[in-house]
């Protein structure tokens, strides 16, 4: 009689496996050692097995958003028997990576390659040498992002393909947002007002916490905490506010000579870019892959724009089109084609 060797498992299948009984506390003392074991037998196995730990951590924090539990709910009806796991990794991130319990099943969407955070991190060397501290200047590449600390002992953090100036005098800390997107934790000092230019705006702050991005001239300020002061540098009609006063939980938005319009921000949801992910609540299609594509050089295309109105609600890891493309085409009638420049376009199924 011939003896079939059974194949191995897909250790992504392992990793999920795993993780559920870690979370619903079923290891007995000897199966934490046979976790052990595989962990160590192959690096491939410690590697997908912290990805898919990590694709359940990042969403935990976003798992109250109303959207994300209609999604949840919507999977659980759908899922009448044991999923079919490698099809849900692909899916990736799954439109929410969130965890979905299924009775004794536990399902977790693990992100595929992406840049490591160390990279991430150690990314934004300044430009000129800080010879002068209080006149260096600082970058991010795409994909990027980084903390660095300015002379008065502030925290910046940049995002992606952010170019930041900093021109600290005895009468301002001042900083200039060239382009992209940065979030400031201001250190006190009351009598030496902390100032952010972008655009033709100007925001002040003492000791705070907010956010600045800049897109084509169009500012947005996010105010975590505190309060901040938005002021215009360039004449407007009289009609048109010249300064505005910020308090924590809201954004501001204007464009060149435009009105400042404040409402309420969904805080965790703007400045979730530091920890690495992108949060869509029903964004068109087209939005969605415009924030996608600020993190990568690889850019998610329509082929067609009959497909931008799409909406789409998830969290998304940053710098990770392959997932995003093909999340899209698990809830969407569309196709993901590769090109050979290694863009994405989606076109209609």
């Amino acid at each position: 009689m011939m003896l079939r060797r059974k194949l191995p498992q897909d250790p992504r299948e392992l990793a999920i496996d795993w993780l559920a009984r870690e979370r619903e506390g079923r290891l007995a003392p000897d199966q934490q050692a046979a976790l052990t074991a595989w962990l160590e037998a192959d690096p491939q196995h410690a590697e997908v097995y912290a990805r898919a730990k990590a694709a359940v951590e990042t969403p935990a924090r976003y798992a109250a958003h109303p959207e994300l539990m209609d999604m949840r709910a919507s999977a659980l009806a759908a899922m009448k028997e044991r999923p079919n796991y490698p099809r849900m990794i692909a899916a990736a991130a799954a439109v929410v990576m969130a965890v979905t319990t299924l009775g004794a099943g536990w399902v977790s969407l693990s992100p595929s390659t992406s840049p490591s955070v160390s990279r991430l991190q150690e990314a934004a060397a300044p430009i000129l040498p800080a010879l002068n501290p209080n006149a260096a200047i600082y970058r991010t590449a795409v994909g990027e992002r980084t903390s660095v600390t300015l002379p008065d002992g502030s925290i910046a953090i940049l995002n992606t393909d952010t170019l930041l100036k900093v021109a600290y005098t005895g009468h301002e800390r001042g900083v200039r947002l060239v382009r992209g997107q940065a979030l400031f934790e201001v250190a006190h000092n009351k009598r030496v007002p902390f100032q952010v230019y972008a655009g033709d705006r100007r925001v002040t702050a003492v000791g705070t916490m907010f956010d600045v991005r800049l897109d084509a001239k169009k500012v947005k300020v996010t105010l975590v905490e505190g309060v901040v002061r938005v002021a215009a540098l360039t004449a407007k009609p009289s009609a048109l506010p010249q300064q505005v006063t910020m308090t924590a939980g809201e954004e501001l938005q204007a464009g060149p000579l435009a009105t400042m319009t404040i409402k309420t921000a969904d805080v965790a949801a703007e400045t979730s870019w530091k920890s690495g992910v992108v949060v869509f609540k029903a964004e068109t299609l087209a939005q969605a892959a415009a924030e996608v594509n600020r993190y990568t050089d690889r850019p998610v295309r329509l082929a067609d724009a009959s497909l931008a109105d799409y909406r789409i609600t998830g969290v998304f890891k940053t710098g990770d089109p392959d997932n995003f493309a093909q999340a899209v085409t698990e809830i969407l009638p569309v196709r993901v084609e590769p090109q050979a420049d290694g863009s994405l376009v989606l076109s209609e199924k």
